[in-house]
């Protein structure tokens, strides 16, 4: 019970914050995203180039 408790209250702590750590954290997953895009896209480019060699 104790433990329900303690995470409801972590999670109202996290919807409550400010613009400046809502613009940082919206950035951090911003970057994380278009480099795992830049990623897929760099193998999927490679992947139909080698196809166009054979």
């Amino acid at each position: 019970m104790e433990a329900v408790l303690q995470y409801k209250k972590k999670k109202r702590v996290e919807e409550k914050l400010t613009f400046s750590q809502w613009m940082l954290k919206t950035i951090k997953k911003h970057k994380k995203r278009t480099t795992t895009d830049a990623t897929i896209g760099f193998i999927i480019t490679a992947v139909l180039f080698l196809i166009n060699l054979v």
